[in-house]
């Protein structure tokens, strides 16, 4: 297992005896973790998994009708293909905690599946967080120089920056991916080969490399949207006071309400982001600290069970967004419900036929 703000396994062994949870010289008992990860990741983690799928196909498909003419579609539709991403790497770690899928006989090793699967999830969380910083930052940009944002912050700039933060992210976790070769392994519990992993014997080096990088990645976007959400709200309040006082007209009111709804939705979704994301860098900060606080010290199986509820709030917060868009974007809830419509009357037309 992995989690968003650590190296998911330390050794081959951590991976492969996933079902074990070490050797019984840590806090919380093997037992007691299998089962706290069992109900947590197959019961409301594969909930969340699955209806973070649905809504931000959703929120996709409503970007993708609205078009992409303006930054803050084009950044929006951005973070739903990146939250859509983790959804569905995250679903197979918990489908991989079902006992049926279990006691499937497949021709691979599970947690070696689960190893890069994870590590994808870990990715995608972190294009979500530089995109959200990228959302924050221009509203906030918005709010205190709104003369300068519109030259810095223009379409094709803010599509560049997307493809940069993908490119970034897959970089960073490249070196993870290189140390995994694929191979055939002989399970002797099942009597047979298998599809799965290998690792180097120095691969110490490099996990130690990815273990700052992929962990420094994600609390500097977490900083840098807390910093800016709060810079936010103080000029938003000093904005919407002066802009009682000085607006008047019918056409100036309605812009800057119009404007005030799109901080509030910004406002919202990095204040979510930000309420998800603080366990996880504040588990990381302790981790530095406490060095048996790993999936290789003392103390992994509280790891695994701290970082399980990690994974779970990254699921929230890849599935909430579609809530704030609703109450607060009017043009996003005409848009869901002519795709709803169309929805409907395509399937009446196809029942009709049959």
């Amino acid at each position: 297992m992995a989690v968003n703000n650590s190296s998911p396994g330390s050794s081959v062994g951590i991976i492969r005896e996933l079902k074990d949870f070490g050797n019984g010289q840590v806090i919380v008992q093997n037992e007691i973790l299998y089962y706290f990860l069992l109900v947590n990741l197959w019961g409301p983690g594969l909930a969340v998994c699955v209806f973070g799928i649905i809504t931000n196909i959703l929120n996709i498909i409503v970007f993708n009708k609205q078009g992409v003419r303006n930054t803050v579609n084009i950044s929006l539709l951005g973070l739903a293909t990146s939250d859509l991403g983790s959804q569905v790497t995250l679903l197979y770690t918990s489908i991989s905690f079902l006992p049926a899928f279990a006691a499937l006989d497949l021709p691979y090793v599970q947690y070696d599946v689960m190893y890069i699967s994870a590590w994808c999830h870990i990715m995608f969380t972190r294009i979500s967080a530089w995109i959200t910083a990228y959302i924050t930052l221009e509203r906030c940009l918005c709010v205190t120089a709104p003369l300068r944002v519109k030259n810095l912050f223009t379409p094709t700039r803010t599509f560049l920056y997307l493809m940069f933060v993908y490119l970034i992210m897959l970089a960073s976790v490249i070196p993870c991916f290189y140390t995994a070769k694929p191979s055939t392994i002989f399970d002797a519990s099942r009597n047979k080969s298998l599809v799965g992993l290998t690792f180097p014997e120095d691969r110490g080096e490099i996990d130690n490399i990815t273990f700052v990088t992929n962990n420094a990645i994600p609390n500097v976007s977490f900083f840098l949207v807390a910093i800016c959400t709060a810079v936010l709200v103080i000029n938003l309040r000093k904005k919407s006071k002066w802009r009682k006082q000085v607006t008047n007209t019918p056409t100036a009111t309605a812009v800057s309400e119009r404007d005030s709804k799109i901080v509030k939705m910004v406002v919202l979704i990095s204040v979510v982001f930000i309420i998800c994301y603080f366990p996880g860098t504040a588990a990381f900060v302790y981790v530095i600290m406490d060095s048996e606080m790993r999936f290789d010290g003392l103390h992994r199986n509280l790891c695994f069970a701290v970082f399980s509820v990690m994974f779970h709030l990254e699921s929230i917060n890849a599935s909430f967004n579609i809530f704030i868009y609703l109450s607060l974007s009017s043009k996003f809830k005409s848009t869901l419900h002519e795709i709803m419509v169309l929805f409907k009357r395509s399937s009446s037309v196809k029942q009709t036929r049959k």
